[in-house]
């Protein structure tokens, strides 16, 4: 089986082609910006109105560019990309953004600056291929974070919580879905739509959070643990979660650029123990926390991007031999099982 992985972060997307007869140790790897990054950096570079089309994204740096170049610049979207921004379109005007029909696009073109958004850049297929890298995958595996589609009245945050809390007491998989999205999860939708269009073999999405958890029990020293706890510190996001037996005993999430090795210590020390509340970190400005069972972990690992800032808390997960690999690995992993069950 061979699997083209792709963990897409604020940061970086990090890529891993596998094959299965040849194993972790062969697998092919980049790390390259963002797709948030990379657009961002485009809005920046142009100095006129933009039209913006094509699929919804992450959004982070690519959202606060746009509404920076709001400022002094038009900016068209049609409603799929606008959803980049916002689900609730009427937020995205409210910010003075324009929202326009797919038959509007040539027109506007004319006098706005064309540009066509999309998680997945379909040339990074025909650049492996320039290498000699055989791009006929069976299965095509990408991770997201996806705060799904609020209803009324709930904020993106809370949204996003409750998307994790249900997946408490199941195992990491259940974060993985196989050849089909609900459409409340837009961006996931969006991807799946897309690549629908011209791919036909499977086709996993997943949240980076849990990819990368399920990518760090893959490091040789946490392989094999009962009871483990897995801490992401990603360029955005830190989620950490308790794991018994394979199960998820309990979770909390939380924005990197509020937490500190303290503060971080003491969230996973109350995890461990079961004390966790989801009033004390959402109060703090993260998204949650749900416990349904004490975990006193025989080993705590730390893996992701901004990892640095907690050394001492945990061993480093390098799975595949590459700390940014443990998304990737992650996501072969999800394939196999579901594939496999």
């Amino acid at each position: 089986m061979k699997i083209l992985a792709i963990d897409i972060g604020a940061g970086t997307q990090d890529i891993m082609v596998y094959n299965e007869a040849r194993g972790f140790d062969a697998a092919y790897k980049l790390v390259l910006p963002s797709p948030s990054r990379i657009f961002a950096e485009e809005v920046r570079r142009t100095h006129e109105n933009l039209v913006i089309f094509g699929d919804t994204m992450g959004g982070g740096g690519f959202s606060r560019a746009i509404l920076e170049h709001l400022a002094t610049y038009k900016v068209y979207m049609t409603a799929q990309a606008a959803r980049t921004i916002r689900d609730d379109l009427e937020i995205v005007k409210g910010y003075g953004i324009e929202i326009i029909t797919e038959d509007e696009i040539e027109q506007l073109s004319e006098e706005a600056a064309p540009m066509k958004i999309s998680d997945l850049n379909l040339q990074l297929l025909a650049f492996l291929s320039s290498f000699g890298v055989d791009t006929d995958f069976d299965v095509l595996a990408i991770a997201v974070q996806d705060h799904g589609v609020a209803p009324q009245g709930v904020s993106d945050r809370e949204n996003r919580f409750r998307l994790l809390e249900e997946k408490v007491g199941s195992g990491l998989e259940s974060f993985a879905y196989l050849d089909g999205v609900p459409e409340h999860l837009s961006r996931m939708h969006s991807i799946f739509r897309s690549v629908k269009r011209w791919y036909e073999g499977h086709i996993l999405l997943m949240d980076t959070g849990p990819a990368a958890v399920l990518g760090s029990l893959e490091d040789e020293r946490v392989n094999g643990k009962k009871k483990v706890l897995c801490i992401n510190v990603g360029n955005a996001h830190t989620i950490a979660m308790s794991l018994n037996e394979g199960r998820i005993a309990g979770i909390f999430e939380h924005h990197t650029h509020l937490l500190d090795k303290p503060k971080l210590e003491s969230y996973v020390t109350k995890l461990a123990e079961g004390t966790l509340t989801f009033k004390e970190v959402f109060e703090d400005g993260g998204h949650g926390a749900l416990v349904r069972e004490e975990n006193h972990p025989e080993l705590i690992a730390v893996t992701g991007p901004q990892r640095e800032k907690m050394r001492g808390l945990g061993i480093f997960a390098v799975p595949a031999g590459d700390m940014m690999m443990t998304g990737p690995v992650g996501l072969i992993k999800a394939v196999q099982s579901l594939l496999k069950s």
